[in-house]
């Protein structure tokens, strides 16, 4: 005999299956090694993915950071982590993989989140220096060159 549902949990149930994981990537240069200089580019940066896709904190799986070998000043997970609403979200740092002739004082990051939104319609966003990195996912949102 099988099990009958009511028309809310039927509801409850297809709402679920619609939602996927999807990820967002995003990339943002500095100046200089400095606090300031990386807090003041990884709030831009994510402000910027908030915003073009309408992210609620409480969707968000995880996050990882990854920064290039010239960047120590801070991590960028304790500039997040400061974020309201994010105190709970899982952050991660790593060290960008070290390739000759990529771009330097780079912080690059990956936030996967729960959303019913189709892949396409995720917003990308690379500014600064890192704009160049994927011309493809590139906003309209452009912020200075540095």
């Amino acid at each position: 005999m099988g099990v009958q549902l009511t028309n809310t949990e039927h509801c409850w149930r297809d709402a679920i299956v619609e939602w996927k994981v999807r990820g967002i990537r995003g990339a943002t240069t500095v100046a200089e090694n400095s606090q300031e200089a990386i807090r003041e580019a990884v709030r831009e940066l994510l402000d910027v993915i908030e915003n073009q896709n309408q992210l609620n904190p409480e969707d968000i799986v995880s996050v990882t950071f990854t920064a290039t070998q010239d960047l120590d000043a801070i991590f960028p997970a304790a500039i997040a982590r400061q974020r309201p609403h994010w105190q709970d979200v899982p952050l991660l740092d790593v060290q960008q993989m070290s390739v000759e002739g990529s771009l330097k004082r780079c912080i690059r990051v990956l936030i996967h989140i729960n959303t019913p939104k189709p892949q396409k319609e995720i917003s990308h966003a690379y500014l600064r220096g890192a704009s160049n990195l994927r011309p493809d996912w590139r906003l309209t949102y452009t912020s200075h060159s540095l």
